[in-house]
């Protein structure tokens, strides 16, 4: 061994502790550089794709949904709209609801007694009559309008709509100004009272926004309770009931409301991508990055849930479960690398299958209303109830009724009995279900109220009534 061999064995241990030591650095190094690597092809990859949404005209972000909603709304009324909805957050009008009936809180069962001595309708004279100058403007602006445009300030999930829950007000209102028509039995303001009801409903019909959207169901599902006991009490003329069906076929188109959700939400859930850091409450925004790969998710996502089809009703609620049962299995499913990349994805989709169930139903119960209505006209114009539903066609009643199907493999059920004509459905709640033998039983339906239930079993008295 030469002399130089020793310093050779001591350099050779430096360099292996030297690259011993500075593996980690040169992993960390490397991770930090595929991480940052990744994140760049995914932010080119969310700009192409931002910009094929723009391309097709729909919203992405706060701007465009701004634009994009106030083209798609009139605004002929929207300022006495507008001003009209503030009063109902107004503390006169708050303070004057207490102890009312359906507009405010009683300290017993808040129902109104029809066919019974009411003893709330003192008090119901009096609210109604200090209102009197609110209703005249309700039912002027809303009677057969369709949506109309209020000023909203998006800012992504910060976004306030308070003139959306002010409509709930409205409805209210007029609910209890029906109540009272039909115990007076004033069947010209039941009847505008309906119209004015389903006309409030309808200024939300071409929201883009989720919140928005369910709040118009639930406003015509108000409508419809009322319009179903109007109908089974034989309250209406023809001509009447002609303007309302022309009403409830305008609500058919389930599929733009639910297509126009989902262009909502994509729109107001991208910006919080772009800063997550506006979601904190402690001002802190710089300090938490961009995260494209989570907004590509969130893209795929809501591609997915809108191509779903929505040609058939049966058809849509089926892909719609079966499209959140497939996303539930995926992200629980997922290693843990996609599950960071999109932890906001999972935080922020809707539940596609809920929504797509909220629509459903309230399509169905449009859907039996209006064969309530073409039984009423059926029966109006040829002194009795038809055999089937099948006889309720355009020569019979002069007007075509438009689609009536409810999901599942069979049509609402109808019979008639003492001279009662009997419609029913069902609560839609899986996909599964479809119309029972006979009408449902609210007292089964332990789990579901019973008004609900009480809905979808119209019972159509004789015109003598």
């Amino acid at each position: 061994m030469s002399a130089a061999d020793p310093p050779r064995r001591y350099y050779r241990k430096i360099a292996i502790l030297l690259c011993v030591l500075g593996m980690p650095v040169l992993l960390c190094s490397g991770t930090a550089t595929w991480w940052f690597a990744r994140q760049q092809i995914a932010a080119g990859k969310l700009a192409l794709k931002r910009a094929e949404i723009v391309a097709r005209g729909l919203p992405i972000d706060n701007e465009s949904i701004a634009e994009f909603r106030s083209e798609r709304m009139s605004h002929e009324l929207s300022d006495r709209w507008m001003r009209l909805l503030d009063q109902f957050e107004t503390e006169a009008f708050l303070k004057s609801c207490e102890g009312i009936p359906i507009v405010g809180v009683t300290e017993d069962e808040p129902s109104i007694a029809l066919d019974s001595p009411n003893k709330y309708q003192d008090d119901i004279e009096r609210f109604l009559d200090q209102w009197a100058g609110l209703r005249a403007d309700l039912h002027e602006i809303t009677e057969g309008s369709g949506a109309i445009w209020t000023d909203i300030e998006f800012d992504s999930y910060a976004t306030l709509l308070p003139r959306v829950q002010s409509t709930r007000s409205a409805a209210r209102l007029l609910s209890l100004e029906f109540m009272d028509a039909v115990r007076r039995g004033d069947r010209e303001q039941a009847f505008h009272s309906i119209m004015a009801t389903i006309g409030v409903a309808r200024s939300l019909e071409s929201e883009p926004i989720l919140v928005a959207t369910l709040v118009h169901l639930a406003i015509s599902g108000m409508a419809l309770d009322n319009l179903k006991l109007a109908i089974e009490r034989n309250l209406f003329s023809e001509e009447q009931l002609l303007r309302l069906l022309d009403q409830l076929k305008s609500y058919d188109d389930f599929g733009t409301k639910y297509r126009l959700a989902i262009a909502g939400e994509r729109a107001m859930s991208q910006p919080v991508f772009d800063n997550p850091g506006q979601l904190m409450d402690d001002g802190n925004e710089s300090k938490i990055g961009a995260r494209p790969i989570d907004a590509l998710a969130a893209l795929e996502f809501l591609e997915q849930a809108e191509s779903i089809p929505t040609e058939n009703l049966t058809d849509f609620m089926v892909d719609a479960k079966a499209f959140e049962t497939e996303v539930d299995r995926q992200f629980k499913e997922a290693g843990w690398l996609q599950r960071w990349d999109t932890v906001m994805t999972s935080l922020t989709v809707p539940a596609v299958g809920a929504y797509a169930t909220a629509i459903v139903r309230n399509t169905m119960q449009m859907r039996i209303a209006k064969l309530a209505i073409g039984l009423r006209l059926f029966q109006k114009r040829r002194g009795h109830w038809p055999d089937s539903l099948d006889e309720l066609s355009a020569s019979s009643i002069g007007v075509e009724l438009g689609p009536t199907e409810p999901i599942g493999d069979k049509p609402f059920g109808y019979r008639v009995e003492n001279d009662t004509a009997e419609l029913w459905g069902f609560i839609p709640e899986n996909d599964s279900d479809s119309t029972p033998e006979s009408p449902p039983d609210s007292i089964a339906a332990s789990e579901i109220q019973p008004d609900q239930v009480d809905y979808w079993h119209w019972k159509l008295q004789p015109l003598a009534n």
